[in-house]
């Protein structure tokens, strides 16, 4: 046999006489299988290091000054590369190989090279998956065939995998990416990160073994023990947890956005609201809140959620017509990792998820696609949810409340809602009317918002007698969110409203011309111009979709117009 077929070994040099700890110190400080004890520029002996660990386990690591140098050390016989073959017969165990030039060029363990001998007759290729394996006999390894069928395996766990394809395995996502497969591939040694569906994590290092032509034959991946990778691991899911807990952050400073707003109210019919939102706070039940654009549906929902047990925990605010149906879902109901491109590490919660103990608020209910309906719906009768690109159920406690301010009767009529749905949601029905109904509210609330605007803008406007009669003899179509805004405007431009009594109240609000006078900016009036296309197309359509449908533009466009100028 050829001398480069011989199994030569690197081995660390450790200065004679040393202590037992200072060997272990050599050994836990390096990688190298064999420590040979020099004297001088003799070699006196050669320790390897499966047979110190094997003794320390025998005897325990506090004994281990006590135990025999002779115990685990072996003798060695020192030759030549040419001189190898002379001593296979060699009684000696270990035999040190040198260059001409007397510098070591490793250590040849006859017993180990015996064993290769014994095996190279079943398979001609069995001598060098040995001499990669046993290169790095103390880890994991994996072996594969040409065509990526698992042909050996060293690990207990990995048992399942013989005879299967490493590009099926990839493909079923039991581990990826594949090292092996890579390497398949290149025809290169590969080294990677490898992810197992059990959420482990290792470093791959995959070796190929090539015949006379240089066809790769088999392909040796080796698991390396790096225990960097399990705090990376941990790492990872604390990175996670801190992703969840600031969309849990997220989701507070929501509830605080609302939780600082009172309902304003004043009128009978309001009482009678209040008085029902009074009485259905304190029971889990699901709610229907009905009533035109703008009446003030998300204040209902805050004070229901306000006065109910839940106070504490979190309150979800999500209009289902402001978000793409694309991304509704995931917005919902989270995502797994991997569930489609450009997912993030460790996927992503989902509001009702985020709204677990607490409430969520489903505004504009009539939005949701028939596919969203039947998970509502399953989130209703069985409180669990799944996450997109999940295989496990999570149960979750949430109070669920929606409303619309669509005919839903209607849409079951033409199949564009579920009506098994529509009767889970609709157990307690709370109609807030209009604001041109509650007149008494109009006053309150002009009131309530002049007060509000006059501090956030540092003015002092005052409502007179006439301007407040023009007020309440308008029909607000855009609701309490109209008077809002007017309230706004009047405080902002400090701008009186006088107007001939032939005049209708209208024109102040939606055919106001613009004076030279006023044209001082043209950024800004374009801004109070477009302003005012979105409040009149407002008062027209009851969703996003339908009002970028009317204006001609994206929906994203009006949402984030809608957001820039404060509508609501």
């Amino acid at each position: 046999m050829k001398v480069e077929n011989y199994f030569i070994r690197e081995a660390l040099s450790v200065r004679w006489p040393a202590s037992m700890e200072e060997i272990l110190f050599s050994a836990l400080e390096s990688t190298y299988p064999f420590f040979l004890l020099i004297d001088g520029e003799k070699i006196v002996g050669c320790i390897k290091r499966e047979t110190l660990y094997t003794k320390i386990k025998e005897v325990g690591l506090n004994k281990i000054r006590f135990i025999p140098m002779e115990s685990i050390s072996t003798n060695v016989s020192v030759v030549t590369k040419e001189q190898i073959t002379e001593k296979l017969d060699d009684t000696n165990k270990i035999i040190v190989v040198k260059e001409e030039t007397g510098k070591i060029k490793g250590v040849f363990d006859l017993r180990i090279h015996t064993k290769i001998q014994e095996k190279v007759g079943e398979d001609k290729w069995l001598f060098k998956e040995m001499q990669a394996f046993f290169d790095e006999f103390f880890l994991s390894v994996f072996v594969t065939d040409e065509k990526g069928k698992v042909i050996s395996v060293t690990s207990q766990d990995d048992q399942q995998h013989l005879g299967k394809n490493v590009f099926d395995l990839e493909q079923e996502r039991v581990f990826y990416p594949s090292i092996t497969a890579k390497v398949l591939k290149s025809g290169k040694r590969e080294t990677g990160i490898q992810y197992t569906k059990k959420g482990e994590i290792f470093q791959i290092e995959s070796i190929p073994v090539k015949n006379e032509a240089g066809e790769v034959v088999r392909v040796l991946s080796i698991t390396k023990d790096a225990p960097e990778l399990t705090q990376l691991k941990r790492n990872l899911e604390e990175t996670k947890a801190l992703l969840d807990s600031y969309q849990r952050e997220i989701a507070s400073f929501r509830q605080d956005k609302y939780e600082d707003k009172a309902l304003i109210f004043k009128d009978k019919k309001m009482e009678e609201v209040f008085e029902l939102i009074r009485s259905v706070a304190s029971v889990d039940t699901t709610i229907l809140i009905l009533g035109e654009t703008g009446v003030g549906k998300q204040m209902v929902a805050n004070q229901i959620h306000s006065m109910s047990h839940r106070r504490d925990k979190p309150f979800i605010t999500i209009n289902c017509g402001a978000i793409p149906e694309n991304l509704l879902e995931t917005e919902l109901f989270g995502y797994e990792e991997g569930a489609f491109s450009g997912t993030r590490k460790g996927g992503k919660l989902g509001l009702l998820q985020i709204a677990d103990k607490g409430t969520i608020f489903l505004d504009e209910i009539g939005e949701l696609t028939p596919t969203l309906q039947v998970k509502l719906l399953r989130v209703l009768q069985e409180k669990v949810i799944m996450k997109v690109g999940g295989t496990k159920e999570q149960k979750i406690d949430v109070r669920i409340i929606t409303a619309t301010n669509k005919d839903l009767k209607k849409m079951i009529l033409t199949g564009t809602f579920r009506e098994d749905l529509y009767y889970r949601i609709n157990v307690v029905p709370i109609q807030i009317p209009p604001l041109r109904e509650r007149k008494e509210d109009i006053h309150a609330l002009s009131y309530y918002f002049l007060k509000r605007f006059n501090k956030n803008y540092q003015k002092y406007i005052q409502l007179l007698p006439n301007q407040l009669e023009q007020l309440l003899g308008y029909s607000w179509p855009g609701n309490v969110r109209e008077l809002e805004n007017v309230i706004e405007r009047i405080v902002v431009l400090e701008k009186p409203i006088f107007f001939e009594k032939k005049e209708p109240v209208e024109s102040y609000f939606h055919e106001q011309s613009i004076s030279k006078d006023q044209i001082t900016n043209l950024t800004e009036t374009m801004e109070k111009i477009e302003k005012d296309i979105l409040l009149k197309t407002m008062e027209h359509c009851s969703t996003t979709r339908e009002m970028a449908k009317r204006l001609g533009v994206n929906q994203s466009t009006i949402v984030r117009k809608l957001q820039k100028f404060g509508i609501r």
